[in-house]
Parts: C-alpha cells; sequence; structure tokens
C-alpha cells in the first residue's frame, strides 16, 4: 500500500508541473523556430547568390557579343570597298546568285545593300581601292573570258 502511495504522489507531482516542462517545450519550439528561420535565411541568400551569379555571367555573355559586333562593324568599316560581281533590284535574285557564287568557288559571299536600292553580291572586301582592283586582276588572270566585276565603295 505504502509503494502505491508513493507512486500515486509522485505521478501527481509529475503531472501537475506541467509549468515545469512547459518551459522546456517552450524552449526546444523556439530553437526549432529559430533554427528553421537561420535555415530559410540560408536559403534566401544561397538564391540570392545564384542570381546574382547568372546576371553576372548574362551581362559578360551580353558585353562578348557587343565586343565581338564592334570587332564585326570595325573590320567592316576599314574594308569599304567591295569586288562587286552582280547587282540585284529584287533581292530574291540577289540571294540566288549569292548562292551561284558560292559554287563557283567564291568564299563567303555577300549582299552588300546600296543607297538606292540595289543588292549587290560581293566577293571580297578591302581596305583600299587598290587592293580591290588587284584582287578583280587575280580572280581573271586565269580566265579565257573574264568575269566582269567592278569595285563598290562603300562610304
Amino acid at each position: 500500500m505504502r509503494k502505491v502511495l508513493i507512486l500515486t504522489l509522485l505521478l501527481a507531482f509529475t503531472f501537475s508541473g506541467c509549468r515545469f516542462f512547459e518551459r522546456f517545450k517552450s524552449d526546444k519550439a523556439e530553437d526549432t523556430l529559430i533554427v528553421w528561420q537561420a535555415k530559410q535565411d540560408s536559403i534566401k541568400k544561397a538564391e540570392m547568390l545564384k542570381a546574382k551569379k547568372l546576371e553576372e555571367a548574362r551581362r559578360a555573355k551580353e558585353k562578348a557579343i557587343q565586343d565581338s559586333l564592334m570587332r564585326i562593324k570595325e573590320m567592316e568599316a576599314r574594308n569599304r570597298y567591295h569586288v562587286i560581281i552582280g547587282s540585284f533590284k529584287v533581292p530574291s535574285n540577289a540571294d540566288e546568285y549569292q548562292k551561284q557564287v558560292a559554287k563557283f568557288g567564291f568564299q563567303n559571299p555577300k549582299i552588300v545593300e546600296s543607297p538606292n536600292g540595289f543588292k549587290m553580291v560581293s566577293v571580297g572586301a578591302f581596305e583600299t581601292y587598290s587592293k580591290a582592283a588587284n584582287e578583280i586582276l587575280r580572280i581573271n588572270r586565269s580566265k579565257e573570258e573574264p568575269i566582269e566585276m567592278w569595285v563598290y565603295n562603300a562610304i
């Protein structure tokens, strides 16, 4: 009987002292909340860092593209004398002739637009008039019947 009484008193004290245990529970809940918030902050920081790196990569790629375009424009500005092999008012005719010229063996023929609306097929661009004229002579040197070409100054 004595053991039952002691056990009952012990259980009564244990369950009546819930405030004591609630204090430990609330600390654990607060600790869990702090850990969760720290984890969320860490996730946000990682996402912001990732977004920042992606933006930097995008900017670097855009700058590289702009630099390439600038170099191309500078090169085209220097190479303003074009050796023209054909001129067309109808754009589709210029496109077709460009394909035929490529089949003739000319490297990278391109279409140059003139201010009067004609599309001209160019087989080369050079820095000076004399280099462009020499290219015409070089191309026609081995031909029995020369190809009609002229130099266009793309100012």
